[in-house]
């Protein structure tokens, strides 16, 4: 019953998706609904069960790359509780945004469930979201985690401790490659050069007579589209704010600048050159990830999710890693490092907050062997320590993580040098068409003009973020890091010199 009212949520979210699309903030939930009754999800409630006797755990996310692994994780998890049935639904990050809307809006808000990418702690726990977790976790459950993995904002609000980070930091824009297909295509040396990639592809897609092309990509997924033009841009040496942040350059948003600009002519000479594959405007990463293994394309960017379900399904795929390719003649470049982003939390309404803590604290053991299968098939790096110095034994994720390690920055964010940050992000809205819009745009050769799209996007853009500074009393100044060399990472001592 209650996965029929979970699919029936979703359909109705795919229903209302077109009206919330252009919102950068999530829509309000609070009022009534948010009133007594939620204060009520402690102790009592979760006492309640199901006609079966049994509780039932209803979690939905968009980890994909860790499918197969959840599902031996659920397997495990269920024969050790006999009382606890988990309904678990997986859908991908556009679908969530718009779904966990409509179920929290309905009262059918799962136990367990992630922040939307775009939305912040803050606001999350305002709307009546989340409830600490603190009373229901062990006391040494803190203590497995590295403490990197912790942030106020992003984990904690003060002392509360709301949601868990699902992985370490690691940027998402690595280009895997086939050496089958490159090799059959005559391509030698792996390109670091937007010439020699855009070369590389062209002589992968001639020889492919219409079944093999140079590039593909989720081309669906915006918020992919947007990784990519993003960490190209600052691969050129472009300071640009990682996806889903803000940060000014000289007093505007950094859309309109050279560097972007040379990130977006290598996406429409590969457009030029038939380079790209034609589905990829269509398709979502993981219907990326399949074609790329089943060789009808050179080059794939994304993460290192990947590397799990390709030793899983194509355990024969002879494939690479490598960094982000450069503008010709460009050295000492970077791309934006991964940021610590929330993830799972309790849902305020839970009937089952014991419970949904309970299996938190089991998808972080060793016991189980969630993270530890996930960290040795090279799904992610786990915020378990122990774990990756134990497990970490994939080769290609090592390599991976060595190439992200060498070719990343941190790069400075807002929400460390203003609290009214997390205010200012839940103000603004998103200009349309945004950067991952004008990518597939690009792709699909519906935004020939690009570069005017660009200077509308960044004029749009620096009046939106002053508008929504001036709303909640931010300095717009605090938006620009004059400080900022991207040669290395933003520091505390960087910080502190702005003060």
């Amino acid at each position: 019953m209650l996965k029929k009212k979970i699919a029936t949520l979703i359909i109705a979210a795919a229903l209302a998706a077109v009206s919330l699309a252009g919102c950068g903030a999530m829509p309000s939930i609070g009022g009534s609904e948010t009133g007594s009754t939620e204060e009520k999800a402690g102790a009592d409630a979760s006492e309640e069960t199901d006609a079966d006797g049994k509780v039932t755990l209803r979690i939905v996310d968009w980890s994909d790359g860790s499918a197969n692994q959840r599902e031996e994780f659920h397997k495990k998890y269920m024969e050790e509780h006999p009382d606890v049935n988990i309904e678990y639904t997986m859908l991908t990050v556009d679908q969530f945004k718009n779904t966990i809307v409509t179920m929290i809006k309905s009262g059918e808000g799962p136990d367990l469930f992630p922040i939307p990418v775009g939305l912040t702690l803050n606001t999350a726990v305002k709307e009546g979201w989340y409830q600490p977790i603190n009373g229901f976790v062990g006391e040494d459950f803190a203590d497995r985690f590295d403490a990197l993995s912790f942030e106020e904002g992003v984990t904690h609000i003060g002392e509360d401790w709301y949601t868990i980070t699902e992985v370490m930091p690691t940027i998402q824009c690595l280009f895997f490659y086939n050496k089958d297909v490159l090799d059959a295509a005559g391509v030698k040396e792996i390109p670091s050069t937007y010439s020699q990639f855009r070369e590389a592809c062209r002589k992968v897609t001639e020889n492919g007579k219409g079944n093999v092309y140079g590039l593909i990509d989720g081309g669906k997924q915006m918020n992919r589209m947007d990784v990519l033009a993003r960490s190209l841009a600052a691969a050129a040496g472009g300071k640009v704010a990682a996806t889903t942040k803000v940060l000014a350059d000289q007093g505007a948003a950094p859309y309109d600048t050279e560097e972007m600009r040379l990130a977006l002519d290598l996406i429409r000479g590969l457009v030029d050159d038939r380079s790209i594959h034609p589905d990829t405007i269509n398709i979502s990463a993981p219907e990326a990830r399949e074609l790329f293994a089943q060789g009808q394309a050179a080059f794939l960017c994304q993460g290192m999710w990947c590397i799990a379900q390709w030793d899983e399904t194509y355990p024969d795929l002879n494939y690479g890693v490598m960094s982000v390719p450069v503008p010709d003649g460009v050295a000492d470049t970077y791309v934006q490092g991964g940021e610590l982003s929330p993830w799972m939390g309790i849902y305020k309404q839970s009937k089952h907050p014991k419970e949904a803590a309970e299996y938190l604290m089991a998808l972080y053991s060793e016991e189980y062997g969630y993270q530890s299968s996930c960290v040795e098939d090279g799904i992610f790096v786990s915020v378990i320590p122990s774990i990756n110095e134990a497990y970490m034994t994939n080769e290609v994720m090592k390599q991976y993580y060595t190439i992200a390690e060498e070719t990343s920055r941190v790069v400075p964010t807002i929400v460390k040098r203003d609290e009214k940050a997390n205010d200012f992000y839940a103000e603004i809205k998103d200009v349309q068409p945004s950067l991952g819009a004008i990518v597939q745009g690009i792709i699909s050769q519906s935004i020939p003009d690009y570069e005017t799209a660009l200077q509308t996007l960044a004029d749009e853009s620096t009046k939106e973020w002053k508008r929504a500074c001036e709303a909640v009393g931010m300095d717009y100044a605090a938006l620009e890091f004059p400080n900022w060399d991207t040669a290395r990472d933003y520091t505390d001592e960087d910080y502190e010199a702005l003060r």
